[in-house]
């Protein structure tokens, strides 16, 4: 009877560390954020004075949410940013410099933040930093409607 105690008591254990073996490694990375395509929703975007709400981004590294106007033949303008940490966030309200006016063509561009400063510096003169994300058909610009 000893001798089957013992015996069954080496098996519980034996099955345990065989468990503990297969099991997924809780310290690996499984949701790797490297492997996130960076996107703007703004299918519940507004235009509220001087600022965009009802915006979600996911984004694999930190980023800048930028607000653009069309340009007009000229590089677009950046009227107003605001940093989001990797993931998806929702429901972001992004203020702008001035009044936005939505007849100028509003779009919303992602940046990655490339300096490690943690300030936006894209801009003229300065297009080598923290420059624009890209996904799968080119850099990640939605325009609100």
């Amino acid at each position: 009877m000893k001798n089957l105690m013992i015996t069954a008591a080496a098996a519980v254990v034996l099955a345990g560390s065989a468990f503990a073996q297969t099991s997924p490694d809780t310290n690996s990375n499984d949701n790797n954020m490297t492997d996130m395509m960076p996107a703007i929703d703004v299918s519940n975007a507004m235009i509220e004075g001087n600022k965009i709400t009802g915006v979600s981004v996911t984004t694999n590294q930190p980023a800048y949410v930028v607000i653009h106007n069309s340009g007009e033949g000229a590089p677009p303008e950046s009227l107003g940013h605001m940093r989001v940490e990797p993931g998806e966030t929702s429901d972001l309200s992004i203020e702008a410099d001035g009044e936005l006016d939505p007849a100028s063509g509003i779009t919303l561009m992602l940046h990655y933040e490339t300096n490690d400063n943690d300030t936006y510096d894209f801009g003229p003169g300065s297009t080598d930093v923290d420059t624009p994300a890209s996904g799968a058909d080119g850099p990640i610009n939605v325009p609100l409607q």
